[in-house]
């Protein structure tokens, strides 16, 4: 009966190993258009001597006989090119050169002193270079903060365009002055949460004066052309039920930048392509990232099965066993409108004072892990209380249950790193071979660059406290042994409830008053740690669950979560200059 579940969890892996690869195949034969455009990762080196990381997607009938328009994509706030990847591989689809860039101090790009572009004028500059770019055919598009970053690339200081036909924009921008010869579009989601303008509501962006005085209308119809467009003054204004981050990966979203640079820059050379395949690229990519937590979970299971690792294994310990009553679910409600009332200003907060440590170089990661770590004080409020007033808890079982040995700890920990390190090394491998690397929406496991890696190795013990204290309160409050499903549905609750009580808010408000409570910084970095929240509870829930139940041991489950959560968090996100 042992031989035969060894054989399976081997089964499970290799299965696990093997999807993933296909899904990101898959992902990459999407990207590519079935082999009709090259994908590339790319270095460019820049004039301030740095190093900027883009990836360019080049349709293959684009020659220096046959130069094709080209379109730079510029990410905002702490994300990554792979934010672009979907508007980028329609519009090559349509045979458009597009190259989508990490700016400076995100991503696998340098760390240099920022500037208003963040790397977006070296990558102008690199693709007036390119023989197969049509040079009198570039546009731009930014998302967020890289419009600011477009802007600054594509329109010279004295106000006149830097070799820049059309722009367009996400989620920000307006179009300024009606005189600029350069085509401008924008899209505002209907839900966007960043984007009030003065206006009372949402709802009433058309008449938002940010647009009507660009677009010398009273009222802005969507998808309608103001202006000149012949002469490359014309203005346009697009719309969908979509937010601030979803736009990018929506059909309106894409379809409205596809739509827009057919008119702005140049008629689409594949004209006669009208579908869209993108989100089958983003699909295979968040498949692939949960093939790889089955992967982190089967080779787990293997390891403790082994001599070295055997000796965690704590089934013989004495559980604690859910009592289901009020105290259980008083616990849950009370750590969830904790969690849910103090991610504003913990977030916000958590930046203002870690930033200043100067080893902690991620602001948007700080403010993160201090909202965790204020939970962690709190789980500690609430185990403390648990003992002093709850008389059904056996003490004596609570003491045990937390109980290890250094030796024990250091193997956990062992064990964690061997197994991030395989997942790192079949993400390694993806990237090298298919480009691409596996993604969930916001949360991507990116390959780290030297820096990067420096900084998970600081930012890991934030997270261990974190994870560790979470998974003593979990696992002796809402275990149930014969009923492992609900076990792991209490603590993804548990994990979850928090930030998604807050996110719920900020989106209701929207959708049912169409005002946005996200009007300061404190409020939009809450919302985006609070969306990364809910992504990566999902398998920090499921590897704590299934390790505890397979082993009772409670840490192995913790030590793999936090360097997974560590991982995730420092691959990405704006690194502060600090020279």
């Amino acid at each position: 009966m042992k031989g035969a579940r060894d054989c399976k969890t081997v089964t499970t892996l290799i299965l696990a190993v093997l999807a993933f690869f296909v899904f990101l195949s898959i992902a990459h034969i999407v990207e590519t258009n079935g082999g009709k455009v090259d994908v590339d990762r790319l270095t460019i080196a820049t004039s301030e001597g740095a190093v900027l990381s883009a990836k360019l997607w080049r349709p293959k009938n684009a020659s220096a006989e046959n130069p094709a328009p080209a379109v730079i994509l510029v990410p905002g706030g702490n994300a990554n090119l792979e934010y672009m990847s979907a508007t980028s591989l329609e519009l090559a689809r349509r045979g458009y050169v597009a190259i989508a860039i990490d700016p400076f101090t995100i991503g696998r790009s340098d760390v240099i002193q920022p500037s208003p572009d963040l790397g977006a004028s070296s990558t102008l500059a690199y693709i007036k270079q390119l023989d197969f770019v049509d040079k009198d055919a570039i546009g731009m598009v930014g998302w967020s903060a890289g419009v600011g970053r477009m802007n600054a690339a594509a329109i010279n200081p004295d106000g006149s365009p830097n070799g820049v036909k059309a722009l367009f924009g996400f989620g920000a921008g307006a179009p300024g002055d009606p005189e600029l010869p350069i085509n401008q579009g924008f899209f505002i989601g209907k839900i966007e949460t960043t984007y009030g303008f003065g206006v009372e509501k949402q709802r009433d962006i058309n008449t938002s004066r940010a647009f009507t005085a660009g677009m010398q209308t009273d009222y802005v119809e969507f998808a309608t052309w103001y202006g000149d467009l012949a002469n490359n003054k014309g203005r346009i204004l697009y719309t969908g039920w979509t937010g601030h981050i979803l736009g990018l990966i929506s059909k309106s979203g894409v379809w409205a930048a596809c739509h827009f640079f057919n008119d702005a820059l140049a008629p689409a050379p594949n004209s006669h392509v009208t579908n869209f395949i993108f989100g089958w690229k983003e699909l295979s990519t968040a498949l692939a990232m949960v093939a790889l937590v089955v992967v982190m979970v089967a080779l787990g299971s293997l390891l403790l099965k082994t001599s070295f690792f055997r000796p965690l294994l704590k089934t013989d310990k004495q559980v604690i066993q859910a009592q289901g009553g009020p105290v259980m679910w008083g616990m849950l409600v009370l750590f969830s409108l904790f969690g849910a009332l103090i991610a504003k200003t913990a977030v916000y907060n958590g930046q203002q004072i870690l930033n200043k440590t100067g080893f902690l170089q991620i602001a948007n990661v700080n403010g993160f892990v201090f909202w965790l770590l204020c939970l962690t004080a709190f789980s500690i409020v609430l185990l403390v209380a648990r003992i002093l007033f709850d008389k059904n808890l056996d003490k004596a079982a609570l003491k045990d249950h937390v109980r290890t040995s250094i030796p024990d700890l250091l193997k956990s920990l062992l064990l964690g790193l061997t197994v991030i390190l395989f997942a790192y090394f079949l993400v390694s491998l993806g990237d090298q071979f298919l480009k691409i690397s596996p993604r969930f929406w916001k949360v991507q496991l990116n390959v780290l660059t030297p820096k990067r890696l420096s900084l998970w190795l600081i930012y890991l013990p934030l997270y261990l406290i974190p994870m560790v204290v979470f998974n003593i309160l979990q696992t002796s409050a809402y275990y149930f042994e014969n009923r492992p499903r609900l076990f792991r549905l209490l603590v993804w609750a548990a994990n979850t409830l928090p930030a998604l009580l807050f996110v719920l808010y900020v989106y209701g408000k929207i959708i049912f008053t169409g005002l946005t409570p996200i009007t300061n910084a404190a409020m939009s970095r809450a919302n985006g740690s609070m969306l990364d929240a809910l992504l990566l509870m999902l398998p920090v829930s499921f590897i704590s669950t299934g390790f505890y139940h397979k082993t009772k041991n409670l840490y192995i489950g913790a030590f793999l979560n936090a360097l997974l959560f560590a991982w995730a968090a420092v691959g990405t996100d704006l690194i502060t200059f600090l020279g």
